[in-house]
Order: C-alpha cells, then structure tokens, then sequence
C-alpha cells in the first residue's frame, strides 16, 4: 500500500511539472474589454528626481506610466511593482525616479484591466490610456520660482475652484495645501468628490501637489486609508525638497488635542510618532546640507503651534529658531493672521497663517521671499518680503 501511494505521489508530481512546462508557452486569454479611467491623472510628491503620478480606474487593472523628455519619444516606463508583483487594483500610484532636476517630461498613463486574477493564465483584458500630458521636476538650481498655498478646504470645492482661478498657472511650479482638506475622512468617494477631483482639475494633470496633513485627516474611518491616494515615497508624511533658492520642510502637526482625549477612544498614537518626527527634524536641521546652505528656508504646516506635543511646543521652536527659518506658512486658525518675529512664543521667523478665505502667492529669488495674499474676492490681504538677513518690508499699503 505504501509503495502504491508513492507511486501516485511520484506520477502526481510529474503531472505537475510537465503541465508547468507546457503552461509557459500557452498564451493567457485576452478579453475585448478595457477599465475605464475615473479619475484623471493628478501630480503628487514632486523632487528633483522624481514624481508620482496617480490615478483611479472603474475596475482593477495593473498600470504604468510611459514618459519621455518633453520633445522626444515616450521611451521608458514607470510600474508600480511591489515585492516582484504588479499590483492590481482601481487605484493607482506610479513614481516615477531617477529623473533629471528642472527638466520637463511628456507622460501619459496606461491601464490594463484584470478580468479574473487566476494563479495560471489570468484573464486579461486591453489597455486604455490617458491623453499625453507634461511635468517639470524640481530643480535647487533655480534662480527664481512661484508657488501657491491654500488651506483648510473642509471640502469646499467652491473655494478650491475660485483659488484656481487667482493663480497664473504659467508662472506656478506647484500648489501647496496645508491640510484640513476634509472634516474627517469616510469613504474613497469623499476623498475624491471632495478635494482631489477638483484639485486634479484645477492642476490640469501638469502642475502638482504639495499635500500637508491637517489634524482633521486622522479622523473618520477612512483616515488611515488616505496614504494610498496622496503617497510620499519616504513612506511618512514629514520630509524635506529643494527648488530654486528655498529648502522646504514640511511637518506633520498631528491632532490638536492628547492621545488621552476620550473623543478618541484610545487609538491614538500621537505621543510616539511626534516624538520620531521631533527627532528627525531636529537632525535635519543640523546635518542636512541644504537646510544649513539654502538662501531661504520655509516650513510648511497645519498647526502653527506645532500641534499638540505635551505642552513642549518651545523645543520645536527652538530648533527652528536654529534652523534659521525665513517663513513658516499653516493654517488651522480658520483666520488670517502674521505673526512676526517676537510677536509669538518666541519665534524668530515671520509665521503666515492663512484662513479660509485666503490664497498665498509667493515668489523666491535669490535675494529675498515675496509674498502676496489675496482673498476669495481678489482683494489684497496683506504683502511683504522677506530678504535674506531675515529683515521684513511691509509693502501693502
């Protein structure tokens, strides 16, 4: 009886291996059927050397971006491989690296819908692509450069459209949020047909997003989804970029109340993480070559007072105060306000805390930081410059 079920085991193992061998030369089946795209492409995570490009479909699919230099062919692809494996779904997220500083691309996207994701021979279906769109990279070297911020949306799309249309996007790099995008976070289809869409929109697939989180995105069920629409290849959402004369450091200022708050129910985990963060901005302070040598240095944030850090708010201003930081824009105040050099609890460095109502436009050359806010009806707010020796002249009359 033994010897007759190695003998089964045995043919049962040839079996398989001969239909192995035989499976690698048999075509899949290819349906006539395609996704469709649902979300147009949107620019996220911009550098020197990279961009991410995402984008949602109507059925899971596996995707890439095919991109050139901007006048020549679309000559190499971006996937986005995890672990060896094309990831299939409706969402997708492709960075794409090893680009060249201040260079623009062309990049259109491309899906390919999976029909039925069997071990052999899945059932695939034809790809659909997007229009042919441009990017331009970062680039430190830069003489001269203009950026937007907006902040605390709560999922007004109203606002989002009427900033748009403040902006001369012909001489706009990129558009920074500062967070408070939604009151709190529920489904895939809030954090589109609430902020994203429209962002997309307006950003017309070529200029991109700088995203800082605000203390309303850890909220709602779907918090801790929101990575997977608005990635940051450091896999966190504190880091550091470089254009032209500036060194940004963006921050994430966390909630605004304890871990401890009951509203919370104990799954909060703030404490810790700040205390990581606390550390790596205080190390990147002193040792990044950048954030010690750039002409101007800007903190981009939600909270101006840092969130809450147990009440130790004075050490992270501190480190700016070292740091030597030109500007600090946030939000979370729902009102305008500048808060100048000696006027906070003991910043040495202007902080812009923009409302609702309120639109930045600021442009950095070499010798100084020019600011300029307006409001929803395109009225001058408040304007001034920064030079580099940290002096502030008022220029709104």
């Amino acid at each position: 009886m033994r010897t007759y079920f190695l003998y089964l085991s045995l043919l049962f193992s040839i079996t398989l291996f001969v239909f192995d061998l035989s499976a690698q030369h048999q075509p899949y089946p290819v349906h006539e059927t395609k996704s469709v795209i649902m979300q147009d492409p949107y620019l996220i995570d911009p550098s020197e050397t990279g961009m991410t490009v995402a984008w949602k479909t109507d059925t899971p699919a596996h995707s890439k971006v095919v991109y050139g230099k901007d006048g020549e062919e679309l000559n190499k692809t971006a996937e986005n491989q995890e672990h060896g494996l094309l990831k299939v779904g409706t969402m997708h997220t492709v960075r794409i690296e090893n680009l060249e500083p201040g260079t623009t691309y062309q990049y259109k996207v491309m899906s390919r819908r999976v029909v039925k994701l069997n071990p052999y021979w899945p059932a695939m279906g034809e790809w659909v692509e997007s229009e042919v769109y441009n990017f331009t990279t970062f680039d430190k070297n830069k003489s001269e450069f203009t950026f937007s911020a907006i902040t605390d949306i709560h999922e007004s799309n109203q606002r989002i459209n009427t900033f748009i249309d403040l902006i001369e996007w012909n001489k706009t790099d990129f558009l920074v949020h500062t967070g408070d995008a939604y009151h709190y976070l529920s489904s895939e289809d809030q954090v589109f047909g609430s902020f994203l869409s429209s962002i997309a929109k307006g950003l017309k697939q070529e200029k991109p997003l700088v995203y800082v989180r605000g203390n309303h995105e850890l909220r709602g069920p779907f918090a801790r989804n929101l990575f997977d629409y608005i990635p940051i290849h450091e896999g966190r959402y504190y880091y550091a970029r470089n254009h032209g004369p500036a060194h940004f450091i963006i921050l994430d200022s966390g909630e605004d109340k304890p871990d401890s708050t009951n509203v919370y129910a104990g799954l909060n985990r703030l404490k810790e993480y700040r205390e990581i963060e606390y550390e790596w901005f205080k190390n990147h302070i002193k040792t990044d070559e950048s954030a010690q040598n750039s002409p101007f240095r800007i903190i981009l944030m939600h909270d101006p007072r840092w969130g809450w850090v147990d009440e130790e708010n004075d050490k992270w201003t501190e480190v700016a105060n070292d740091g030597k930081i030109n500007l600090m824009i946030s939000g979370h105040w729902h009102r305008f306000r500048r808060v100048n050099p000696g006027e906070g609890d003991g910043n040495q460095y202007p902080i812009l805390v923009l409302g609702q109502q309120e639109i930045a436009l600021v442009n950095v050359n070499e010798e100084r930081i020019h600011v300029e806010v307006r409001n929803t009806d395109d009225e001058l707010v408040d304007e001034f410059q920064i030079g580099r020796d940290g002096k502030i002249t008022e220029l709104k009359n």
